[in-house]
């Protein structure tokens, strides 16, 4: 019941908080935050893929189990995505074609027969003698289409809205009705995250425990993966409490360990549910409520965060590879690391920012470096408690992002100034709703 609460609250909650950040911002500010937003996000999840490839290569968790027993799931013989797919699917998912269709379903490529139709036919006319010579050229029927998967399309619905909020903050006058709107509603969304964090210590205690009832035999899952588990730990440790609070810290010459304090119930949120989104609602509010950032930037950053940040998720795609290489004593050449290392940010960039979501994403890592796919089966069993590894670290880059550049562009350089008449205020009094009132 929470996570169904705070998913319900994922899309009012990212639509409203880019529009009025992006609106109540100049033009020249929101041109500034954006590039340094992005830029800054997509160096991080390099640096992130760099940690991962040096912790694996040292720690080499695939070398201590490489002779031992494991069994490994079969797969069906469905070829699995290539990195060629993954960049078409996130240049789809970018540019919807319906922003409607694209809260409920986003784009995916699925591999289908590419002779379907023609076997058919032979079926209609011969019987079903022709059905037994196709598996002789299966692996030439194959074909990438691209197809609709249950899902909300974040990165569409992002990009979709932030274009609308720098519009509407260069319409002026013209704009302030719908200004007002997004507002009012996003007051309103943050009140039921309010009331949805009331149910929050039992729903995340039933989580937790649940998670943890679901593995049939927790002690010697953990005793197998130990190695693979300490690898990721240690990496994603050296990553969001060294090498990030260090930037952070020589950008600003502030204490970086402030901030991962003051998101203290973001952090156990996030461990509860495991996904950016769904915790959205929360880190939102622990970033303007107990450290006071400037909502205008909150409302922007975060919301992007969530969906393009994903530095957590970059040690695992990358240390998962080397395991599973190791693993089967395959050497992973100085092209194929490379390679590794371009297809890791640009899954870590497109990826769904939902539970589980990165374990089926690991499949194109592991093909587009030639890996046995069916060996992600292995990783299963211990994916529920990765999962919240890496969103923990995901929120945390997001939110010490958001205070480096509220640190840079403080409340004087935001564009709230709308001059409304007293008919127009959004609220009687500004001690009810600081944060909604326009001047």
């Amino acid at each position: 019941m929470f996570f169904r609460m705070l998913k319900m609250l994922i899309l009012p909650l990212m639509a409203t908080s880019i529009v009025t950040g992006l609106a109540n911002l100049n033009g020249k500010s929101a041109g500034k935050i954006g590039l340094i937003t992005i830029g800054y996000y997509i160096f991080t999840t390099m640096v992130a893929t760099l940690v991962g490839i040096i912790v694996a290569i040292s720690i080499k968790p695939g070398h201590v189990i490489n002779h031992a027993v494991i069994t490994v799931k079969s797969v069906d013989n469905t070829p699995s995505q290539s990195a060629k797919d993954v960049f078409l699917d996130l240049v789809r998912n970018i540019i919807p074609d319906n922003i409607v269709q694209a809260t409920f379903v986003m784009s995916g490529t699925k591999y289908v027969k590419l002779d379907k139709q023609t076997v058919t036919q032979h079926e209609h006319i011969n019987g079903r003698n022709s059905s037994n010579n196709t598996d002789a050229t299966e692996d030439e029927t194959w074909t990438p289409t691209s197809v609709y998967k249950p899902g909300m399309n974040a990165l569409g619905i992002l990009s979709y809205f932030m274009i609308f909020g720098v519009i509407l903050g260069r319409l002026g006058d013209k704009g302030k009705i719908v200004l007002q709107f997004f507002l009012t509603l996003n007051d309103i969304t943050i009140r039921m995250v309010l009331l949805v964090m009331w149910y929050s210590p039992v729903g995340i205690m039933f989580l937790i425990i649940g998670k943890v009832l679901s593995v049939e035999d927790l002690i010697s899952t953990a005793q197998q993966l130990a190695i693979y588990l300490t690898t990721i730990i240690a990496g994603t440790t050296v990553h969001v409490l060294i090498l990030l609070p260090l930037l952070y810290f020589a950008v600003t010459r502030r204490n970086p360990f402030t901030v991962i304090r003051g998101m203290t119930q973001a952090i156990v949120t996030a461990l509860a549910i495991a996904s950016s989104s769904a915790t959205l609602p929360i880190t939102i509010q622990c970033c303007e409520d107990n450290l006071k950032m400037n909502n205008a930037i909150t409302r922007f950053v975060l919301p992007l965060g969530a969906t393009i940040n994903m530095d957590g998720t970059a040690i695992f795609y990358v240390v998962s590879a080397f395991y599973i290489a190791q693993m089967h004593a395959i050497s992973l050449h100085f092209f194929e690391v490379i390679l590794l290392s371009l297809c890791t940010v640009l899954t870590s960039v497109g990826v769904a920012a939902i539970p589980n979501a990165a374990i089926v994403t690991l499949m194109v890592i592991l093909s587009s470096v030639g890996l046995p796919v069916e060996s992600i089966s292995i990783l299963l069993a211990v994916d529920w408690f990765l999962g919240r590894v890496r969103t923990v670290v995901n929120i945390i880059g997001d939110c010490l992002t958001a205070a480096m550049l509220d640190h840079f562009f403080p409340q004087a350089d935001v564009d709230v100034n709308v001059e409304m008449g007293p008919e127009m205020s959004l609220c009687s009094s500004a001690d009810d709703h600081p944060t909604t009132e326009l001047v």
